[in-house]
């Protein structure tokens, strides 16, 4: 009964949230090539069928505790915001919303240590979304010079982690409170970052974003880093409302950069 509550509260916030956009949410089920599956969201603007022009494509990675298999649960965050009118109107894109399988990780790192394990390789739930990934870039209505991607917590990480492994897909990125392998930066040296954190965060150390910021820095990389002082580790509502950050990543283009 309890899940079921809080199946409709889920729904019922997006819903609100989303206005007539939420129609275009489609809950779908990816099988991989050795038979496992990720479930995944993805949302479809007007714009896709209404115009001849090609969408930029945003990949939002949830954080740890939307993790499971009801395909529901990574749309709590950012996710209706992204899909609402007031975003849209202004900023047509596709949006694609997996879901991370429980007791699972997008990047390979040991939780609270934050180190990486098993040699930086990648996570099945990582490689099923490469997968994923592969087949959705397949669409011609896709912008493939306008390829985005964010996260939070977890999914900051896994940010790191999907741009380090296909730095020729993206042409931007958002990763809020996470954390990255720092010998891996220098692959994605040339996509413009937008890092967030909060000064006060107790569950993902401030200091892995600084971190990142300064040696992406010394790889001549482009980055910008936004801390609240008093920000704690939800800091994520905050960050993606940020009144020049829409306007900077969807003005990001593969073509512009060096």
């Amino acid at each position: 009964m309890k899940q079921w509550y809080f199946l409709f509260l889920v729904l019922f916030t997006i819903g609100c949230a989303t206005s007539k956009y939420t129609q275009g949410i489609n809950a779908r089920t990816f099988k991989s090539a050795d038979g496992t599956t990720l479930p995944y969201n993805i949302f479809y603007p007007d714009e896709y069928k209404n115009t001849k022009d090609k969408i930029p494509l945003f990949i939002w990675l949830h954080g740890a505790g939307e993790r499971g298999d009801d395909n529901v649960s990574q749309l709590i965050h950012i996710v209706p915001y992204l899909a609402s009118d007031m975003v849209q109107s202004k900023y047509p894109s596709i949006i694609l919303a997996p879901q991370c399988p429980k007791d699972e990780y997008w990047a390979p790192v040991k939780r609270f240590e934050w180190s990486i394990i098993n040699g930086g390789a990648v996570t099945p739930p990582m490689e099923r979304l490469i997968q994923l990934l592969e087949q959705i870039l397949k669409d011609p209505k896709i912008d493939k010079n306008r390829i985005y991607i964010g996260g939070l917590s977890m999914g900051g990480f896994g940010t790191y982690d999907l741009l380090s492994r296909k730095p020729e897909w993206f042409a931007a990125a958002v990763p809020i409170c996470g954390g990255a392998d720092l010998d891996k930066a220098k692959n994605y040296k040339d996509i413009p970052l937008w890092i967030f954190h909060g000064a006060k965060d107790t569950v993902v150390p401030v200091t892995l974003s600084k971190d990142m910021y300064q040696v992406f820095g010394t790889f001549g990389g482009n980055a910008k880093y936004k801390e609240y002082p008093e920000g704690g580790h939800d800091i994520w509502n905050m960050a993606i409302r940020e009144p020049e950050l829409l306007p900077w990543l969807f003005a990001q283009n593969k073509n512009t950069l060096k």
